[in-house]
């Protein structure tokens, strides 16, 4: 597998991700990956838990947090650079929950694009910053537009078909936010109902959409 992390740096996609931060609380992250074999319904669940297992995930979530400037997890795995993941001879970040299952639910492309909408304008809102449905509309079309490229410009009937599905955000270590337990650091989840994982793929490509709101 390999990260298409930088194929993600468009402005529409960042638009969409600071929005849903904005509303949700959140600090959302979009994964973009390579996975070098058709992703199909029957082997994704199978190709996502090593994808996950994997240092590339581990890598990724850390790069992704410094292009999206948070720095959450970069002071558990310093890098010299943005993106470059670890450092030299520093341990990898270990995000994974031990006994995570990351089962994946199929969702209708019209509930996937329900969700989008739903992150901006329904979701849990602590600071009530949700968006008019109109500017919602426009937002998420300019994400949607981004991230699926025209059927046109793709292979065949199978590679040009999208798929998508929610996937059970059980896999990241909480901050216990809502729970009772000391959280273990480093962290993602937060234990609530604004914790998300969207994951939608064609072809090769699979794309994964984490949200962590707080309310």
């Amino acid at each position: 597998m390999q990260s298409l992390l930088a194929e993600v740096d468009r402005a529409a996609i960042d638009r969409f991700l600071s929005a849903v931060d904005a509303v949700m609380n959140s600090n959302t992250l979009l994964l973009k990956v390579e996975a070098g074999r058709s992703v199909t319904v029957d082997n994704r669940q199978g190709l996502l838990d090593a994808y996950l297992r994997s240092d590339l995930f581990e890598q990724m979530m850390v790069a992704a947090d410094r292009r999206r400037e948070w720095y959450n997890l970069s002071d558990f795995t310093p890098g010299p650079n943005e993106g470059d993941g670890p450092a030299a001879g520093s341990d990898p970040v270990r995000l994974l929950r031990e006994g995570f299952r990351a089962t994946v639910t199929p969702l209708a492309e019209e509930e996937f694009t329900e969700r989008l909408h739903w992150m901006l304008t329904a979701a849990p809102s602590p600071y009530r910053r949700r968006l008019p449905m109109d500017e919602a509309g426009r937002t998420v079309a300019g994400f949607l537009h981004e991230v699926l490229t025209p059927a046109e410009s793709w292979g065949s009937a199978d590679e040009r078909e999208w798929a998508f599905a929610s996937v059970e955000p059980d896999f990241l270590r909480s901050s216990e936010y809502h729970g009772h337990e000391p959280p273990l650091p480093p962290v993602y989840f937060d234990g609530s109902a604004s914790d998300t994982a969207t994951l939608f793929h064609r072809g090769t490509v699979f794309h994964l959409l984490l949200t962590n709101g707080s309310p």
